[in-house]
């Protein structure tokens, strides 16, 4: 390919990091060290 346009391939995905319980608690420990208000796991996983 010549083109240096970067150009989304059709099956990328995001890189798991887990389960959902996994990047829930990622979120959580983000989130608390920036100083936002934490979501539920209900908010969060809805959001």
């Amino acid at each position: 390919m010549d083109d240096s346009t970067l150009v989304p391939a059709d099956d990328w995905e995001t890189q798991a990091r887990g389960t959902n319980d996994d990047e829930y608690q990622i979120y959580q420990t983000n989130a608390q060290a920036l100083g936002w208000p934490i979501k539920t796991y209900d908010e969060w996983l809805n959001s």
